[in-house]
């Protein structure tokens, strides 16, 4: 029985880490056509080196976490589903945005992203327009492409993950300690 428990809560943590890295590597892709179209160049403000941007990957996470086991399980109208979905959606875009941001400035100096300089806001890391379009954007994801990429999780052996999963952590950890040595 322990070991059931054990082996289900690892896959678990696997499929949340697959998903994790998939939607950063989305972000990447998505950063780029965003970049295009408000600053005219595929202008490249990552803080890793590999393709991904964790930022979007952690605040699509997040928002699947809460559907997967609150708003699914407990709310039975499809329309409340999606407005709590979408609710969720743009608190997390938020919360996932302010902390990376002030984090990212802490560690290495560098304002990775200003909103300001594109809408009218006073503050750099998150602003109601762009903040609600990516939360929309995050609930479109879940309800259209997620269940598509639960089905690929399903078809992945669980070696290929952890070799994806090392390889996000080794750039992680190399560049946040590239900035505290």
């Amino acid at each position: 029985m322990y070991n059931r428990i054990g082996d289900g809560m690892k896959n678990t943590i696997l499929t949340y880490s697959f998903y994790l890295i998939l939607y950063s590597i989305g972000g990447f892709f998505l950063e780029r056509i965003i970049n295009i179209l408000f600053l005219g160049v595929p202008y490249d403000n990552s803080f890793l080196i590999g393709p991904y941007q964790p930022l979007y990957g952690s605040g699509i996470l997040l928002t699947i976490i809460v559907y997967d086991f609150y708003i699914k399980r407990y709310i039975k109208t499809k329309y409340v589903q999606r407005v709590i979905l979408l609710l969720f959606a743009i608190l997390f875009t938020a919360l996932v945005e302010i902390i990376t941001g002030e984090f990212l400035e802490v560690l290495t100096g560098i304002v990775y992203w200003d909103y300001g300089l594109v809408f009218n806001c006073s503050y750099p890391y998150s602003c109601i327009i762009p903040t609600s379009i990516f939360g929309v954007i995050s609930m479109l994801v879940i309800l259209f492409i997620h269940p598509y990429i639960a089905q690929l999780r399903s078809m992945i052996k669980n070696r290929y993950i952890y070799i994806m999963i090392t390889i996000f952590l080794i750039d992680a950890i190399y560049r946040i300690t590239s900035y505290l040595i």
